[in-house]
């Protein structure tokens, strides 16, 4: 009896000891500047407990003594405390981007400190980018990040922008990004021409759309939706995504509901835009009758007195832009349920008349902790977008604009009865078409409905692992239309031309992962790992319908036209993939990262369509594995390699029926043959770099040197011999290299309570070279850049992936310009040759500056651009008709500096040419120049692409109402300033849309917008 009551006091004195043990501990966790922290995640570590701060920063949460709590939050260091005795832990985070222990946010959403990754990436935060007051958030990423380039088609609203990371590597294929938000994969596609039914070999009338541009689908995003986002920038760290990416991975994370912080936010903004510049044309001489085309300016001089019309400067307007974005957001004090709904309206007017952006978005996001081994997170989000634009290049009212004369008023473009006012008595499709008119009457216009969903699940029944499960689906239905009236220049042949284009797009897409979370091998080695799989299930569905011949002239409708051509494209891809990964650490001084992924597409010939790629990474933190150093310093070094495939565009490999408009019509073959050969493509990747820091974190340093090298790639539309009934084919063997260098910069010069000066500058200076192409071709081009004259995107082996090819000067061995003996002028090649020219910059650089005094911030942001070969096609074109500056000297005799081609061209001795030309005699001086001497090499520019200034209101103004908690202002100017060697109006545009694969046309300016400068005036306010 003794015993049992001895056992049972010591049971109790044990279940008492140890409830003894658990107990409450709160605290405070503030930033760096003291100032409290809402929303920070406090977990126990190895166990699914957790809590967050609320809004002034405090919590408290049931823990043993012993245990660990781990405090995260994004963008600051993370720290773990021991919870010994003492009841109150209070913790400061420091917010340093740069910090071997911040916490970061890696592919497939995974978390993990700095120190431990391998490989090269770099974050934004959402409210940087939202600061920019950009409609689309891709243009607020030029300058931000090391590696990424952003390419806007012109200055109009809804221009559609490309972005690549690391430069171009594909010569025919996307080189854009993957796009991941909150998980899952999102849809940033361009509508392509090709699917038009004007486009379409057999239409009757096959047009020429390539100055036809739609908005890209990633701009549907609302940036203050974006919680952060971080660029993956190298296969190696996007290696886990598959295929898809490639050329890198965008990782997007939007808002949800903080503890502490719920409440409604309002902010707006109002934007007023100008013009940058127009170009200069010359008015000393008059039209004449020279050529086959109308208004050609090679007659006499204007007689004293003759009233000229500034049409350039007139036809601009200063446009208006305003915003308004609400939320209402909010989350339970252990954060178990957080909720956000926000809604927000863009109306943007265009400095080109009638050109208009509206866009409306509806998002709401919800997380709740449904069982301590349950959590559930939602989001959902609807845009519409509306957009108008004006043609661009041929056709284009810029054009118009400057070739319309002087003489006439451009405004006062209608008749008395309502019609086309005309000029000459020519036929309609040869004189240009009013720029008012055109405006007016020519039109492209866009309507896009579009729903992304995501349902993510988390499962936790173990402490060292769960289960995450997301499904989502991005469903759009984009409507165009684009429009040559009847009496327009371009549908006046066909008595108008009306196109409508529906393209329907269902993406499906399906994720698990299974994660182990960190567990001892040993005293000093620990692991963790994922396993998972994904599915995507890809569906475009375009119904196009060409309609032509109006019966009633300015009657909008299919419905009004006589004759009507349809076409319906179906694309589809699916992809089933597996991966994993591992890593492996060693006293956190030491890491290594394996992952293996397997993808199946149903792009490429089923014994072929499964191919297996892996990668492995490390990092060492050098600073602490020697102390003697981390006393002056912290630093790691890492290197990661990874083999990334790439498969084709869906039906590259076995062509469709499609009907045929021959006589007796029926089905047949398209232009594309088949190649049941066809194989995925593969790179391979490598990256060397370093992370740096000193002065207690104040000056830092990350720098990267990668390259990478792909193999078999596929090349598209390569032209094949006509005998095999084909025209075009799509063929492996082209083989490129990209290599290059990546810095970082960050300092903090000045650092005290009222005042800091913050500094990032991004650097990078990269080479894409092409290899090899296949079959031995001596050139590859992507057609859509044949845009002006005999200057396209082409390439050959040895040279840039960004170079220019045409039919350029022909030069003797000596490299003399070799001269006609009949005319005294320049000889071109009748082949598209290599002209030297290469449209890829020097080095690219980025630097923002941060000020902060008191409650004024002031945000800068300067895009540097070193070299780089820009084709002013505008310059070209005007220079052709004679309204060019540098044709005033047309009355002066020159003779053109080279030797003549009589056959002693090649010898030691030949022929100077000495045959003396008067522009004004021979016409053809000027209307046969060649583009090449247009092509301005070197091209530099420095461009305060963003500044901002801001003041929050003071606390003590607010305190005397209850109704406003918060409250600020600012002011933003968008590209303000431009300095720059180019004579063109803007060197950054693109001559088609970011639906061209390859190295598209940026850096071909053919009847381009400039970029507009802007002024943003706005509020935002907390209730």
């Amino acid at each position: 009896m003794k015993k049992t009551l001895l056992m049972l006091l010591g049971i109790f004195l044990f279940v008492t000891s140890a409830v003894a043990q658990v107990k409450t501990v709160a605290g405070k966790v503030t930033d760096e500047d003291g100032l409290p922290l809402p929303g920070v995640s406090i977990s126990i570590k190895g166990e699914t407990t957790g809590t967050s701060t609320k809004g002034d920063g405090t919590y408290s949460i049931r823990a043993s003594v012993g245990q660990i709590l781990q405090f995260r939050f994004i963008g600051t260091t993370s720290q773990d405390r021991t919870v010994g005795a003492e009841n109150v832990i209070n913790v400061q985070l420091r917010n340093d981007a740069t910090a071997l222990n911040e916490v970061v946010v890696t592919a497939l959403g995974q978390t993990t400190t700095q120190r431990s990754l391998g490989t090269a990436q770099q974050s934004v935060k959402g409210a940087d980018i939202a600061q920019t007051q950009r409609e689309n958030f891709i243009n607020a990423l030029q300058g931000r990040i090391a590696g990424v380039e952003v390419n806007s088609s012109s200055g109009v609203p809804g221009a559609s922008s490309s972005i690549t990371i690391r430069g171009i590597s594909s010569i025919s294929g996307s080189n854009q990004p993957l796009m991941i938000i909150d998980g899952l994969p999102m849809d940033n596609k361009t509508l392509n021409t090709g699917v038009l039914a004007s486009d379409a070999p057999g239409s009757q009338t096959a047009f020429n759309n390539r100055g036809v541009d739609f908005t890209n689908r990633s701009a549907d995003l609302n940036p203050e939706d974006i919680e952060s986002l971080v660029v993956l920038k190298g296969p190696e760290a996007a290696a886990l995504y598959g295929i898809d990416a490639a050329n890198g991975a965008i990782v997007i994370t939007t808002k949800r509901g903080k503890p502490g912080t719920g409440g409604i936010d309002y902010n707006n903004s109002l934007r007023i835009e100008k013009t940058r510049a127009k170009p200069e044309i010359q008015q000393v001489y008059g039209p004449s009758a020279v050529g086959s085309t109308t208004f050609l300016y090679y007659g006499d001089p204007y007689a004293p007195g003759t009233q000229l019309y500034d049409n350039v400067d007139g036809f601009f307007q200063t446009a208006l832009t305003q915003k308004h974005n609400l939320s209402f957001s909010g989350a339970a004090p252990d954060n178990s349920i957080n909720y956000r709904l926000a809604t927000s309206y863009t109306n943007q007017e265009g400095v080109v008349p009638n050109s208009l952006y509206d866009k409306i978005n509806l998002t709401g996001a919800s997380q709740a902790q449904i069982k301590p081994w349950l959590k559930v997170d939602l989001s959902m989000g609807y845009t519409y977008a509306k957009n108008d634009q004006s043609f661009k290049g041929v056709g284009g009212p810029l054009l118009g604009l400057l070739v319309w004369p002087q003489t006439d008023q451009a405004s006062d473009y209608l008749t008395p009865a309502g019609t086309r006012r005309r000029l000459t008595n020519l036929a309609a499709a040869s004189e240009v078409d009013n720029p008012y008119f055109n405006i007016e009457k020519n039109i492209i216009t866009s309507k896009n409905n579009r729903i992304l969903s995501n349902l993510g699940l988390i499962f936790t029944p173990f402490k060292w692992g769960n289960l995450r499960t997301n499904i989502g689906v991005d469903n759009y239905t984009n409507e165009n239309l684009i429009l040559r009236h009847p009496e327009s220049a371009y549908g006046n042949t066909y008595n108008g031309v009306i196109d409508i284009a529906n393209d329907n797009t269902r993406n499906i897409s399906s994720q698990t992962i299974f994660n182990i979370n960190s567990q001892n091998i040993t005293k000093n080695i620990t692991i963790n790992g994922l396993l998972g799989n994904a599915i995507q299930d890809l569906r475009s569905n375009t119904d196009a319908l060409k309609g032509q011949d109006f019966l009633e002239p300015d009657f909008v409708s299919v419905n009004n036209t006589n004759l009507r051509f349809n076409r319906s494209t179906l694309s589809q891809r699916r992809l089933v993939s597996a991966f994993g990964s591992a890593t492996l650490a060693y006293k956190e001084l030491l890491y290594v990262t394996v992952t293996g992924r397997n993808d199946w597409t149903s792009t490429i010939p089923v014994d072929k369509n499964s191919f297996f790629y892996p990668s492995v990474s490390t990092s060492f933190i050098f600073s602490d594995a020697f102390p003697s150093i981390g006393k002056f310093m912290t630093g790691k070094i890492r290197a990661a390699y990874a083999e990334v495939g790439k498969d084709a565009r869906p039906y590259a490999y076995r062509p469709a029926l499609e009907y045929k408009t021959t006589t007796n019509g029926g089905y047949g073959y398209g232009f594309t043959g088949p190649n049941l050969g066809l194989r995925p493509e593969f790179a391979t990747s490598y990256e060397i770099g370093t992370e740096l820091s000193f002065l207690d974190n104040r000056l830092g340093l990350d720098a990267t040197v990668y390259r990478k090298q792909t193999k078999d790639q596929i090349v598209n539309d390569i032209r094949g011999s006509y005998a095999t009934g084909y025209i075009l084919f799509n063929l492996n063997g082209a083989e490129t290299r990209n290599e290059g260098l990546e810095l970082t910069l960050r300092g903090t010069p000045v650092l005290n309570p009222n005042f800091s000066w913050d500094i990032l500058a991004n650097f990078e200076s990269a080479r894409g070279k092409v290899l090899a192409l296949p079959n031995a071709l001596p050139e590859s081009y992507v057609s859509d850049t044949w845009l002006f004259g005999n200057v396209r995107n082409g390439t050959a082996p040895g040279l840039s992936t960004r170079s220019l090819t045409g039919l350029f000067y022909l030069k003797n061995n000596q490299g003399q310009l070799l001269i006609d003996p009949t005319t005294g002028l320049p000889l071109r090649s009748n082949l598209f040759v290599d002209g030297g020219y290469d449209r890829q910059p020097d080095f690219s650089i980025g630097v923002t500056n941060s000020f902060r005094y008191k409650k004024f911030s002031l945000n800068f942001l300067f895009d540097i651009r070193k070299g780089g070969d820009v084709l002013n096609a505008t310059e070209q074109f005007l220079t052709a008709r004679g309204l060019s500056m540098r044709t005033l000297d047309r009355n002066e005799p020159r003779v053109v500096e080279g030797v003549l081609r009589d056959g002693k061209e090649n010898s030691a001795t030949p022929t100077a040419n000495n045959i003396v030309v008067v522009p004004n005699v021979q016409n053809n001086f000027y209307t046969g120049i060649s583009e090449e001497l247009f092509i301005e090499k070197d091209i530099n520019w420095v461009r305060l692409r963003d500044v901002t200034l801001g003041y929050v209101l003071p606390d003590k103004l607010l305190q005397r109402q209850n109704f406003v908690k918060k409250a600020s202002v600012f002011v933003t100017g968008t590209d303000l300033l431009l300095f720059t060697n180019y004579s063109g109006l803007d060197p950054i545009v693109n001559g088609n849309s970011a639906a061209v694969g390859g190295s598209g046309a940026a850096g071909i300016d053919f009847g381009n917008f400039p970029i507009p400068q802007g002024i943003n005036f706005g509020i935002r306010i907390g209730l």
